[in-house]
């Protein structure tokens, strides 16, 4: 990643937690929903924003992001001034699922068969 996609992808992050913490009115964001990466485009148009959360349903929580997404947007256009505000699109964080998976995987091909 450039330094500037890092650049936006960093503010991005920090304005994404601020307004998914403070400023949407939706019951379902009260749960604590933590912003855990983003990855960007080379072109910066385009962010897929990861996040995680620990209470609620993470697919019911997803669905209401990527629904909140234009107003969030919105938000963010206010917040930072970028030449061009890049699509965003939430997705639930598995990277932790994976890292399991794979050491399980790993676990099981060093093990030696008696």
């Amino acid at each position: 990643m450039s330094r500037r996609s890092e650049k936006v992808a960093s503010l991005l992050r920090e304005a994404i937690s601020e307004i998914v913490l403070y400023e949407l009115n939706d019951p379902i964001f009260k749960n604590i929903i933590s912003i855990t990466g983003i990855k960007i485009g080379s072109d910066l148009k385009k962010a897929i924003i990861f996040f995680r959360v620990f209470d609620n349903d993470p697919k019911e929580i997803e669905s209401a992001l990527n629904r909140s997404k234009g107003y969030i947007k919105r938000l963010l256009s206010e917040k930072i001034t970028l030449k061009f505000m890049p699509e965003i699109e939430f997705k639930i964080d598995t990277s932790d699922e994976e890292e399991r998976r794979l050491i399980a995987l790993f676990e099981k091909i060093k093990k030696p068969e008696i």
